[in-house]
């Protein structure tokens, strides 16, 4: 009873865990505001954007997570999750690292990037970079980010820049409230049980049935459903059955060989010991061997009499 209360309590928690999974939404790179929803993850894209600066070098930038281009003598150690990049003329300027943490100001979503690559003219100062991304229906796709500011302006010496990026992913979608996450809820619960359901039911047709073929896969059926139920209620409560008459087999034979509480012998070996060493026995076995010795030296003078 005690195993199938802990068991349903690990299914609810994990179903009621599942819920909260899909009711938090705590996606990277999305922003609740005012009662609308931003999603900027549609930008990631497994090729970087490619642009120009305003002395015409190159620009390569992801969103939302790391860039794709292999980054050259960058100042910055390997394996950094670099946002974006430019390459320059003996080497690749860092312009921050990821960041997924979105910001809405006036004129619409914010990102910050931060912590890039070591400003030629400056001690302590690194690569930072401001994008705005502007919502504009009239930008069917993803659209293309454009250096509107470097500073310093010479682009050898650039190391903080701003970018616009206009496109309809920053624009606000219906956020999503507390009843559509039940729905999804409850549509990932059904898929589960739908799932378990197929599984022992094949099993169920294989094994108990005797079916081969495609007889023993899921029936869709009422009938079908309700005699699967059964037979795992049955088998449920079967592995229940054997575990407590395990348990009270295991507790009844250490009961009998040793008192855990005391620690005296059980009383099959206290008569084995009380055998071993009764003194009753003893005296009988002593009386007995004097009454053969005295038999004997009777024996004995009778034939010495009788001799001539």
């Amino acid at each position: 009873m005690l195993f199938a209360s802990g068991l349903t309590a690990l299914l609810w928690a994990t179903f009621l865990g599942l819920g909260l999974t899909v009711l938090a939404d705590d996606k990277p790179c999305t922003l609740h505001h005012d009662g609308n929803y931003y999603d900027l993850n549609p930008l990631k894209v497994s090729k970087d954007y490619e642009f120009k600066t305003p002395g015409g070098h190159s620009f390569y930038l992801n969103v939302c997570r790391r860039v794709t281009t292999e980054p050259w003598s960058p100042g910055v150690p390997d394996g950094a999750d670099i946002a974006g990049l430019v390459r320059k003329d003996h080497h690749d300027f860092a312009i921050g690292m990821v960041n997924t943490t979105l910001e809405m100001r006036d004129t619409g979503l914010m990102l910050h990037l931060s912590n890039g690559s070591p400003c030629p003219e400056g001690d302590n100062l690194y690569g930072s970079s401001a994008i705005m991304f502007l919502c504009d229906k009239s930008v069917y796709g993803s659209g293309n980010p454009v250096v509107i500011s470097q500073w310093p302006e010479d682009d050898d010496q650039a190391c903080q820049y701003t970018l616009e990026w206009r496109t309809h992913f920053a624009c606000p979608t219906g956020e999503r409230g507390l009843m559509s996450g039940i729905i999804v809820f409850i549509v990932i619960t059904v898929m589960i049980f739908f799932m378990l359901f197929i599984v022992a039911s094949t099993l169920y047709n294989r094994f108990v049935l005797r079916k081969r073929g495609f007889d023993q896969l899921a029936q869709l059926s009422k009938d079908h459903l309700l005699e699967v139920m059964e037979f795992c209620a049955d088998l449920f409560r079967s592995i229940l059955d054997n575990i407590r008459s395990s348990s009270h087999t295991w507790a009844g034979s250490g009961s009998r060989d040793l008192n855990s509480t005391s620690h005296h012998w059980s009383s099959r070996d206290e008569e084995r010991a009380m055998m071993a060493a009764d003194p009753l026995e003893d005296d009988t076995a002593h009386d007995q061997e004097l009454q053969d010795t005295n038999a004997w030296s009777n024996e004995a003078a009778d034939r010495q009499g009788a001799a001539p």
